[in-house]
């Protein structure tokens, strides 16, 4: 359960506004020049960490039905096939040429398996969509406006996908029997000019879109003809529908069993999450980064159970999973950091249909891809004393101060060797977009906690002050051993 701290409070706070998404990156960062596939995860148990070859840049990445994981590079235009069990590459297939695209970056953003086992891939450039068939090896081309952002496979086996740099949204159906010369349909639904439409999510017959530009998240019907064809889209709702529930560049969204409505705000800190029937959003900041970025969350994928969603962090060093059963963050470092940088990019990120416990994703920067098994037992919690704090306050002046307390656990599963058996406190709101805390000073009586030290938890409390809230804002208070960071979250309610 989330916990609460309702201030109520008269002083507005003016929160300043920022968009920052890369859609067609500068490559700053060269990557290490190893060539082998090797696992490195002596470093953090939760994470696994593989080597591609030298130059690869992956981006687009995929868990087959079976486990197998599929990856594409932006610099090296080859398709890789990963067995996890063997902890190697398998296969490798050339796409197109070896020198039809020398020197060139081309962006393979989206992977998606179809219902007949066919691997669909989008790449930036004249022959955007790619068909690829695992048991015949053979490569189709499709030719669409421009290279999809993102796509998902519906029930039906069609294929929905997003054009961020010409608004369209886009399907590729089963041709019909009226057009045996062609084996697929494709079509494109245009858009608000400049919405850069990004995410989707497809809930029972309703298409979902997240817009970055606009800052909204559509949800279409599809429209079809006497045939079954899907021949176009009927916006039903468009949200927020009030200036009080804004949310800032959504990249992607998710509808959990409970129906409840998620979404990654790129241009912040925050997954954000709409309640009352879209009339308002509550938000969740991600933990403060020793580099005092936005972590930009971006991607969002659902677990098979419903009980929770992973997200990857494009500047955060960081993905993240939230319960929201026990409205708790979970945050797995990733380990590597490109050779002349502080931040990795994990763009992309693939769920395994075989394993909900397992998240793979790309690093685009450091030419690897990587692995969290959130099974993994934490040797940590962190435990509110209660979940409710009360304060007042009627006057224009700044609050007083609120005390809140939390308990540091040491869990079963802490080993005395682990070397990261140091835990610090921190904390981050929704008061800045990147996470700050604004004029909020956030005080522990102890930030750091030697797990060896302590028998079963230690006690710390913790001040607040100066608080000035507008709206309904969310404070976090966060431990960390430095590769794993567990944040449980506080209401502030003017």
């Amino acid at each position: 359960m989330q916990s609460k701290i309702i201030l109520i409070i008269a002083i507005p706070t003016v929160i300043a506004t920022g968009f920052f998404l890369l859609t067609d990156f500068s490559r700053s960062y060269p990557s290490p020049n190893n060539e082998k596939t090797s696992a490195k995860s002596t470093i953090n148990p939760y994470v696994k960490e593989y080597s591609l070859p030298h130059g690869t840049w992956p981006n687009g990445i995929l868990v087959d039905k079976n486990g197998s994981v599929w990856v594409a590079g932006s610099q090296i235009h080859k398709l890789f096939k990963f067995d996890p069990k063997q902890e190697k590459i398998v296969e490798t297939f050339q796409l197109g040429t070896q020198d039809e695209h020398s020197g060139v970056s081309r962006m393979v953003w989206t992977m998606v398996e179809d219902n007949e086992d066919a691997i669909w891939f989008s790449q930036m450039g004249s022959d955007p969509i790619w068909r690829f068939d695992p048991n015949t090896k053979r490569f189709d081309v499709y030719h669409v406006s421009a290279a999809p952002f993102q796509m998902k496979t519906d029930n039906t086996g069609n294929i929905w996908f997003t054009t961020l740099t010409v608004n369209t949204v886009g399907i590729i159906q089963k041709a019909y029997l009226q057009e045996q010369n062609q084996e697929y349909k494709i079509t494109e639904f245009n858009l608000d000019s400049d919405s850069l439409p990004s995410g989707i999510f497809l809930d029972e017959e309703y298409v979902w879109i997240t817009m970055i530009n606009d800052n909204k998240i559509i949800k279409f019907l599809p429209v079809k003809d006497a045939n079954g064809s899907i021949i176009d889209i009927n916006k039903i709702i468009e949200v927020p529908i009030t200036k009080e529930n804004l949310i800032y560049s959504p990249t992607d969204m998710v509808i959990l069993a409970d129906s409840s409505v998620w979404v990654t705000e790129h241009g912040t800190s925050f997954v954000s999450k709409f309640i009352d029937n879209f009339q308002n959003v509550i938000k969740f900041p991600t933990s403060q980064n020793q580099y005092q970025a936005t972590s930009l969350p971006f991607w969002i994928k659902g677990t098979k159970d419903g009980k929770g969603f992973w997200f990857n962090e494009h500047t955060g060093n960081k993905i993240g999973f939230f319960n929201t059963e026990k409205m708790e963050l979970i945050e797995y470092e990733i380990p590597s950091r490109p050779s002349d940088g502080y931040i990795v990019f994990p763009l992309t990120i693939a769920t395994d249909p075989t394993n909900d416990d397992l998240l793979w994703f790309s690093e685009w920067n450091t030419d690897k891809i990587g692995v969290v098994d959130k099974s993994i037992p934490i040797p940590f919690d962190l435990v509110p004393e209660k979940d409710e704090i009360v304060f007042l306050q009627n006057n224009n002046e700044k609050s007083d101060n609120v005390w809140i307390t939390v308990n540091i656990i040491k869990n079963q599963s802490f080993i005395e060797e682990n070397v990261h058996n140091m835990v610090w406190l921190n904390a981050s709101s929704t008061l800045e977009l990147n996470a700050g805390l604004g004029d909020m000073h956030v005080n522990f009586s102890t930030n750091n906690i030697d797990l060896t030290k302590i028998n079963e938890k230690v006690k710390v409390d913790i001040l607040l002050q100066n608080i000035t809230v507008t709206g309904n804002q969310t404070l976090s208070i966060s431990a960390t051993n430095g590769i794993i960071t567990k944040s449980i979250f506080f209401n502030l309610i003017r």
